[in-house]
């Protein structure tokens, strides 16, 4: 079996809006546009996917184990990002310009691994897909560490698919 390195096989897009993806089980591979690809800006320890979901643990007093079901799904991300500034101007590429520099905004965070950001968006590849809003972006700076980023946590808002395929 062939191995795949993670290395350059991971596309992050943002698509801005509440309906800005309008059925999840088959986003239409045209919505996943270069403009909305953000992995340039999107730093190494950035963490977006699906965590333990609920669950409920009830027995009857008839039952000799434990038992766990799954009830509700969750998910959490973070976006870390490079900022994009001109002479401490953000550009129209910023993080803070294309997702937005507020708590509460809401969008599609759509990811794809096994191909290189700039491989476009096509009808069958697997996407992860999660409708987010955004928390309070938290800028660093201002210590001599590292890069300009900005880290803006996700917050879910119940809908979240892995490995769905695109559609044309």
């Amino acid at each position: 079996m062939a191995r795949t390195i993670d290395l350059n096989v991971t596309t992050y897009w943002w698509i801005a809006g509440d309906a800005g993806i309008a059925n999840p089980d088959a986003v239409s591979a045209a919505v996943l546009t270069a403009a909305k690809n953000i992995s340039p800006y999107v730093h190494a320890s950035t963490a977006v996917g699906p965590k333990s979901s609920d669950t409920a643990t009830d027995k009857g007093i008839t039952d000799t184990s434990n038992i766990v079901v799954p009830t509700i799904g969750n998910y959490e991300g973070t976006l870390v990002l490079f900022r994009d500034l001109a002479a401490g101007v953000p550009s129209a590429n910023d993080p803070l310009t294309t997702i937005g520099n507020a708590a509460g905004i809401v969008g599609w965070i759509v990811r794809r691994e096994g191909f290189a950001s700039t491989v476009a968006a096509a009808a069958a590849q697997k996407v992860d897909v999660f409708k987010v809003a955004t928390d309070t972006p938290q800028k660093s700076g201002g210590t001599g560490n590292g890069m300009l980023k900005v880290t803006i946590p996700l917050l879910q808002q119940g809908v979240m698919r892995v490995e769905t395929a695109l559609v044309a």
